[in-house]
């Protein structure tokens, strides 16, 4: 009897496993994480059911994962062909959350259990010291150190009494709270992807697949220590990535890739829409009404116009890099931080100074790279010889940027009005004049010789017929339509002054407007 009981287990086993398609525990092979998503690689082997030389093989895609960007590919030597691939909604519950709850509940009622135990030999010391008050001594002194002797106990067994009952009420509020967490995980089911595929051309009982699709709750921050060394004619920069994801499953040894943008996963090109000149429409503002009508339509005219228009290596994609880390273990539900890199970077320090605007002088570094670098936007810590001037984004592409360092408290570049000058309009000159003079002072108070840039806005005539003439002591180092560069060195403890005249002459009936300078 019992060997035809085991005959027929066996036989209900061996159908199940020609009924169902069995995959192996597929493991997570590469991960490339972009800032808000990932790129999972994941390979797996397939046990697949075949009749008549079709074979089907079924697999399960993470809750987090997006079915529209799962790619498969079968293994060469497998001598397969893919068929169809078909996707369907399953419920599943968190199986690994449920077990991890369940294992801290029952450590938690353990604990509970040696907290009662010790509590009710407590109490029991109580009862003992207590009895003792009725016990008979043969003098006073006797009496005075059993009394000592009581009170001792009696206090010391209450403060033990006090701390483990309290232990005892922290405990049953986690142990309610990982009950309720249970509940509600046992109760819980999320929506993931099963993948069944249709195959041709196998005759292997057992098939070797990868695939990869993008999954949600993962991701990457830059982080950036940028400081400024005026000494050593360098920046130092240090990149670190914070990096995590919430698969559920820890990562173990994948190889690691942060990448700089999210990836899009548009498969077809938009359309193509039709260039169409025509003349506009002219609307009469005549009545509220008529404006609100106006109003829509150029809305409509809008939208429609808007329809028109070790150290991690990096590989250079069309549209955004990727930095390899190598091999790493990345925990599920927890955040991490990796090292990407470590640099020097040359670069040349002066001040800055715009005294239109502020007598304040800035600490400019201008960087030169031997070769272009793509850095992505992120949160960067600056610091100059030590000392921390605060966070700020930063992002730098290409091989020369501009970094800035805060201000010198003992550097001032200050702009003072010697004239401001009109002249009079005449009839026979048929003309009007202005003059301004300024004197630009730059005061260097610190104990080292400095190099000072200067930049001061040129004024830009809008009119032909404004006639601009300029006289400046000394002459700007460098010009261009929008700014005068002076550059100067400027000794310790030493000032610096530049002169600086503007003539204006515009016709008489002309009327300016002058500008904020």
């Amino acid at each position: 009897m019992k060997r035809h009981n085991y005959s027929t287990i066996h036989k209900l086993i061996i159908i199940l496993i020609l009924l169902f398609p069995v995959c192996s525990m597929a493991s997570v092979k590469e991960v490339t994480l972009f800032p808000h998503s990932a790129k999972i690689s994941e390979e797996a082997k397939i046990n697949p059911q075949c009749d008549k030389g079709k074979c089907k093989a079924v697999f399960t895609l993470p809750p987090q994962a997006d079915p529209e960007s799962l790619v498969v590919f079968i293994a060469p030597q497998s001598h397969a062909k893919i068929e169809d691939v078909q996707l369907k909604p399953i419920q599943v519950r968190d199986e690994k959350k449920i077990v991890d709850l369940r294992k801290q509940l029952t450590a938690l009622q353990d604990e509970k259990k040696e907290k009662q135990a010790k509590l009710q030999a407590l109490d029991a010391q109580l009862q003992f010291w207590q009895a003792q008050t009725k016990a008979k001594t043969k003098t006073v002194a006797d009496s005075y150190k059993l009394a000592e002797a009581i009170g001792k106990n009696v206090q010391k067994s209450n403060q033990e009494k006090f701390t483990v009952e309290t232990q005892l009420e922290k405990i049953d509020k986690n142990l309610k709270r990982l009950q309720e967490e249970l509940n509600q995980a046992a109760g819980h089911k999320e929506t993931a992807g099963e993948v069944t595929l249709t195959l041709s051309g196998s005759n292997q009982n057992e098939i070797s697949l990868s695939y990869t699709y993008s999954l949600g709750g993962c991701g990457w921050l830059p982080l950036y220590r940028i400081e400024g060394l005026p000494a050593a004619n360098s920046v130092s920069f240090s990149w670190e990535a914070e990096i995590w994801q919430s698969s559920g499953e820890d990562w173990k040894q994948v190889q690691l890739n942060l990448a700089t943008l999210q990836p899009i996963i548009n498969v077809n090109p938009p359309d193509m829409p039709d260039w169409i000149i025509k003349p506009r429409k002219l609307y009469k503002a005549a009545r509220n009404k008529d404006v609100a009508a106006t109003a829509l339509m150029q809305k409509d005219d809008s939208a429609e116009n808007e329809v028109l228009s070790a150290t991690p290596a990096e590989t250079r994609n069309t549209t955004y890099s990727v930095w390899s880390l190598g091999r790493k273990n990345i925990e599920a539900g927890s955040r991490q931080r990796l090292k990407i890199k470590d640099e020097s970077w040359p670069a040349e320090f002066l001040f800055l100074a715009r005294p239109s605007l502020n007598p304040q002088a800035f600490v400019r570094a201008q960087v030169k790279l031997d070769k272009p670098a793509e850095i992505p936007s992120g949160q960067a810590t600056f610091v100059i010889d030590g000392a921390v001037l605060g966070k700020r984004e930063f992002s730098f592409a290409g091989a020369e940027g501009t970094l800035f360092f805060g201000t010198s408290p003992l550097i001032s570049v200050s702009s003072s009005t010697i004239a401001d000058k009109s002249g009079e309009k005449t009839i026979f000159q048929d003309k009007q004049t202005r003059s301004w003079q300024w004197l630009i002072e730059a005061k260097n108070s610190s104990s080292a010789d400095i190099k000072l840039r200067i930049e001061e806005p040129v004024p830009q005539a809008r009119d032909k017929r404004i006639k601009l003439n300029f006289k400046q002591n000394p002459e700007p180092a460098e010009k261009d339509h929008a700014r005068f560069i002076w550059l100067l060195d400027v000794p310790a403890g030493q000032k610096k002054t530049i002169q600086n005249n503007i003539e204006l002459e515009a016709p008489n009936d002309m009327n300016l407007d002058f500008g904020w300078r």
